[in-house]
């Protein structure tokens, strides 16, 4: 259709409107008057009527009745600054606030309605408009509206044919030139972008053109832990040479994506994900993740299976500065405690992230909705440790008492004595980690792991960073493993204060840790005799025995190998590697090392790739033992002497 065909006042035909009669009842008159804003040699602006030489001093002495006035600011130079065009028509004025509504720089409820510059408001609801006009029955009313289209169409005409010729050819994939892109988006429409990889649907508030960039202002809803809200994204789009199809643009409009169903459908669910991570969950994660530093530096690092907590209070607590900020006016109304009930386009523009805390690395971080998972427990490890059934029996019953509080009691002292503390001690690699590891999971807890790296020496720091860490783990109801304890765990003397420091600041936080806590260690003969009644259950680990070899062996085997048992896997091939005297986690990293080599070649795990690994492990243990660094340093052969 030719869009003059639109501004035809015949397709209005039996046009009636009933403007506000509490409005001005000037601008009845079909016409325009233009007037020019120029500064003289004093200085002042002053404002001609265009043709006319005589000095408009007022507002009000232009012509009242003329349904628009244009009025054109020129800086200094005498180019043009900007344009202004006031509707004065009250049949006009009630178009634009029944069709519209609300538009970005613009007011529809006062009294005088401007439109700035290019009538972009205009474009952008012309088809609907043109619908609103052809239900009116006063004619003049139609005139009026025709009047206005047209003035638009005049403005933009060259705008309006290149629009025409890329939009809606049908022998061109929908496009748009970069000097007209703010044609193809009208604020309000949903904009298909990616952000960190992942598809994203925004809403589009307004556009404004820079130097090399359009720029986007979208908004989306986020969580920040204590309210939701509309927080606003920014996008931009790089200038490009001619016409470029929507969809090869950074962001564009859902509506001329191929994909939009899908797209729609997918993303809708992920918002109803979004809305279920409103609480405290423990999760599954493999991706990429914002992580942020102490220092307030954010980088991207890679979860590959790792556990996570999302916890959007906490990270709003800990990291106040990386909060999203919601404003008043644009928080979304939820009952207490739960989650806002939102539509199917407001589930569209949740955010992709939200905020929790890595278990592998002790970061706070933003984290991909689309790769959060349900965490599966393995609640069979706990029974395949190599324990003996007495010991086993001990740690389910305590941790039975522990997690039922009527069956709990304090000490003496109110307060005190209502934690589980576990001692796991014994050369390494034997499962002491392990064995916390297969609690946790039997449990179904999380494992918040502590090391004495993350504490730092200094008495002070460490009490403020073990009671953060303890805070953290209850509030996650999480099991705490502090792996490698025996700085925590030294007998105190008369000559090391600051390791002294460190001890009793540790023994008075197991006082009144109320959670379950788990201590390894290699060396029990060093500890301080006052942690011994703290200990509610130690379990000392022999060296692994033949057998327990055996166990681990076929364990690792079993669980990289696509069928049970490898046709290779015999008495006799078992026999011969669990006589190697390993630990568990080097008979762990053999069978690693060997399925890295079998996956290398592109077959399946063989006999030679373990005897490979195998042998690599043995030498560097052999070598290890039998290091003389002294000879090591010397040059061989004698030496002679300087005079």
């Amino acid at each position: 259709m030719d869009p003059s065909d639109l501004a035809t006042p015949g397709v209005f035909a039996n046009a009636r409107l009933n403007p506000d009669d509490n409005e001005d009842t000037g601008g009845l008159r079909c016409e325009m008057k233009t007037y020019e804003a120029h500064y003289n040699s004093s200085g002042d602006r002053v404002v001609l009527q265009a043709g006319v030489k005589r000095v408009e001093r007022t507002i009000k002495a232009r012509d009242h009745n003329s349904a628009l006035i244009l009025t054109k600011y020129y800086f200094r130079n005498k180019e043009l600054e900007r344009t202004e065009l006031e509707v004065r028509s009250p049949h006009i004025r009630a178009a634009l606030r029944a069709v519209i509504k609300e538009y970005p720089g613009m007011t529809f409820d006062a009294g005088r309605i401007i439109i700035r510059d290019d009538p972009q408001c205009l474009f952008h609801y012309r088809n609907e408009l043109r619908t609103y006009g052809v239900l009116l029955e006063d004619r003049t009313a139609v005139e009026h509206l025709v009047f206005i289209l047209n003035y638009m169409y005049r403005t933009l005409e060259s705008e309006i044919s290149s629009y025409y010729t890329f939009m809606e050819s049908p022998s061109v994939a929908p496009g748009i030139e970069y000097k007209n892109l703010w044609m193809a988006f009208r604020p309000g429409d949903l904009i298909y972008t990616k952000m960190d990889g992942t598809e994203k649907i925004v809403k589009l508030k307004s556009t404004s053109k820079g130097w090399f960039i359009w720029i986007l202002l979208t908004e989306e809803i986020q969580y920040n832990g204590t309210e939701y809200g509309r927080c606003e994204v920014r996008l931009t789009i790089r200038s490009y040479n001619g016409y470029k199809p929507l969809e090869e643009l950074d962001a564009y409009p859902l509506q001329y994506s191929r994909r939009r169903e899908s797209i729609t459908n997918s993303l809708i669910a992920r918002g109803k994900k979004f809305l279920g991570l409103r609480d405290v969950h423990h999760r599954h994660y493999e991706g990429l993740a914002e992580t942020l530093s102490p220092f307030r530096i954010s980088s991207y690092e890679g979860e590959e299976d790792r556990r996570i907590i999302i916890d959007s209070t906490k990270f709003g607590e800990t990291r106040p500065t990386h909060k999203t900020h919601i404003s008043s006016d644009k928080t979304i109304k939820s009952e207490p405690g739960k989650a806002p009930q939102l539509s199917d386009e407001e589930l569209l523009i949740c955010g992709h992230t939200i905020t929790g805390f890595s278990l592998s690395n002790k970061r706070w971080c933003f984290f991909l909705i689309d790769v959060i998972e349900e965490f599966e427990y393995n609640t069979c490890a706990f029974g395949s440790l190599l324990l003996a059934p007495a010991q086993k029996k001990m740690i389910h019953s305590l941790i039975k008492i522990h997690k039922d509080e009527r069956l709990q009691f304090d000490d003496l002292i109110k307060g005190k004595g209502k934690g589980m503390i576990f001692l796991l001690h014994g050369e390494p690699g034997v499962g002491k980690t392990l064995t916390a590891e297969s609690v946790a999971d039997y449990t179904q807890r999380p494992l918040y792991t502590i090391s004495s790296g993350d504490l730092g020496v200094d008495a002070e720091a460490v009490e403020r960073k073990l009671l953060d860490a303890l805070e953290l783990a209850a509030h996650w109801n999480a099991i705490v493993l502090i792996d490698e304890a025996d700085v925590f765990l030294e007998q105190r003397s008369n000559h090391d204060l600051t390791r002294n420091g460190l001890v009793s600041v540790f023994l008075r936080l197991l006082e009144y840790y109320e959670g379950i806590m788990i201590l390894t260690t290699n060396r029990i003969g060093a500890f301080d005799a006052a942690f011994k009644s703290r200990i509610h259950l130690a379990i000392k680990y022999p060296a692994l025995s033949v057998a327990s070899r055996r166990d681990l062996w076929t364990t690792f085997i079993t669980n990289i190998h696509t069928r049970p048992f490898p046709p290779w896997w015999d008495e006799a091939f078992l026999e011969s590697v669990a006589a190697e005297v390993l630990n568990g986690r080097q008979i762990k990293n053999v069978v690693r090392t060997a399925y890295a080599l079998a996956v290398a070649d592109g077959s399946e795990l063989r006999p030679q790739d373990i005897h490979m690994s195998l042998k690599s492990i043995t030498d560097f243990e052999e070598d290890f033992g039998h290091d003389e660094p002294d000879e090591a340093l010397e040059p061989r052969g004698k030496r002679r002497r300087l005079e």
